[in-house]
């Protein structure tokens, strides 16, 4: 999902409308916009069922076989950690 994409679909909610993440195993917990930032990640590189999708691209000293799977992402995290 891009920030265009993200704002549309949020144009149907009212502004006062609670935003939450899933907490880490159970319940929801709010965003954090000081915890609100941009990074790297490579898509599709969870191999784990408890991994998420996508992850950290490899270290500057790794190699990755596909470049164009490393994006730019906005990372929305937990108030609480």
């Amino acid at each position: 999902m891009t920030v265009k994409e993200l704002m549309e679909f949020l144009e149907k909610y009212p502004d006062d409308l609670r935003v939450v993440v899933n907490g880490y195993e159970d319940g929801y917990d709010d965003i954090s916009p000081k915890r609100i930032f941009t990074r790297k990640i490579q898509l599709d590189a969870g191999t784990h069922d408890w991994e998420g999708k996508h992850s950290d691209p490899p270290y500057e000293n790794e190699t990755t076989t596909d470049d164009s799977k490393i994006v730019d992402a906005l990372v929305l995290c937990r108030a609480s950690y």
